[in-house]
């Protein structure tokens, strides 16, 4: 599959795909599902991101000990995600410190190719990975990867790819 397939000249194919998330970063997750199921929008199910469910954590291309608690609800062909950072630096940290609470970012399918071909094109476009992992359910995994596009663009944009075999892992309490 060619990513530049119909390219006007200096223009570049669209390759980022479907939108399937927005996500909140929120200071207090619950509160916020509380808030947003005021609108309809939930069930939500809340899963922490830390050294045992994350693998492979990166935070501006250094090994990272972030954490996170990190909420999904579907609504429709759209997730949506609550970021709440609970330790450690990450970009959900940065974005509170400097923006305080609010959209955070937009997740893209890219069309399904293979992640590293997304972060190539990502990076050949130039976009470099500002944080990424690879969160483990209870079967199979989902590798993630959010992209430098907030000072171009105004937010982040992310991709993540869920293995054929995944299995939701148990919710936190």
């Amino acid at each position: 599959m060619s990513l530049i397939a119909d390219a006007k000249p200096n223009q570049l194919s669209p390759f980022l795909g479907k939108i399937v998330e927005i996500c909140i970063v929120s200071s207090d997750c619950r509160r916020t599902i509380s808030e947003l199921s005021k609108l309809g929008i939930g069930p939500f199910c809340i899963y922490e991101f830390n050294a045992a469910t994350v693998s492979h954590r990166q935070y501006l291309g250094q090994d990272s000990q972030f954490e996170l608690l990190v909420a999904f609800a579907t609504q429709g062909d759209v997730v949506w995600e609550i970021m709440q950072p609970v330790a450690g630096p990450s970009i959900m940290r940065d974005f509170l410190d400097k923006r305080g609470e609010g959209i955070h970012h937009v997740a893209f399918d890219c069309n399904h190719v293979p992640p590293q071909q997304r972060r190539e094109e990502f990076r050949r476009r130039g976009y470099d990975v500002v944080q990424s992992g690879i969160w483990h359910g209870k079967r199979g995994t989902c590798e993630f990867m959010f992209f430098d596009t907030e000072g171009a663009i105004g937010t982040c944009f992310e991709t993540y790819d869920f293995s054929d075999d995944w299995e939701d892992p148990e919710e936190a309490k």
